[in-house]
C-alpha cells in the first residue's frame, strides 16, 4: 500500500463533524448559561402596580410538522388555557399570569400588589406573585 491509502471513516473523509459538533454544543453552552446568569438569584421586590388590561389563550392544539425518514409526520401539543393581566408599574409596562378567579375579579385600573424581579442582562420586569 502507497502513503496515500488509507482505510477512510466517516469522521476522516468529513473532519467538519468534528467543528460543528462543537459548535453545536457550545451554542447549547452559551444558550443556557446566558439564562442562568440573567435570571437567577435575583432580588424580589413589593410593589403597587396598576391594571391596564386583561388577556384570556384559550386552550387548544397546536400543530407542527416533522420531516422524518423523508416522510412529514403532523404532531400535535395540547396548549392549556392561560389568564393574563397587564400591568403599568411605576410607568413600566408587564404581563402577569394570574388563576381564573382573580381574571374575573379584576378590572382595568384595579390596583395590585406585585412582587417582582429585574432580570440582570435583558433588564425584564418578571412577575412573581400577584395580589389584590
Amino acid at each position: 500500500m502507497t502513503d496515500h491509502a488509507q482505510t477512510m471513516t466517516p469522521y476522516s473523509a468529513n473532519p467538519f463533524v468534528y467543528v460543528f459538533s462543537a459548535l453545536a454544543i457550545g451554542a447549547v453552552f452559551l444558550y443556557f448559561g446566558f439564562a442562568v446568569i440573567d435570571r437567577t438569584g435575583l432580588e424580589v421586590h413589593t410593589s403597587v402596580a396598576t391594571v391596564t388590561g386583561k388577556v384570556f389563550s384559550a386552550s387548544g392544539k397546536a400543530y407542527y410538522t416533522t420531516i422524518a425518514g423523508g416522510r412529514a409526520w403532523v404532531q400535535s401539543q395540547d396548549t392549556p388555557e392561560t389568564y393574563a393581566v397587564t400591568l403599568n408599574l411605576g410607568g413600566e409596562p408587564t404581563v402577569g399570569l394570574v388563576s381564573k378567579e382573580m381574571f374575573d375579579a379584576l378590572k382595568t385600573n384595579d390596583i395590585v400588589h406585585v412582587k417582582v424581579r429585574r432580570t440582570r442582562i435583558t433588564r425584564r420586569l418578571e412577575v412573581i406573585d400577584l395580589t389584590k
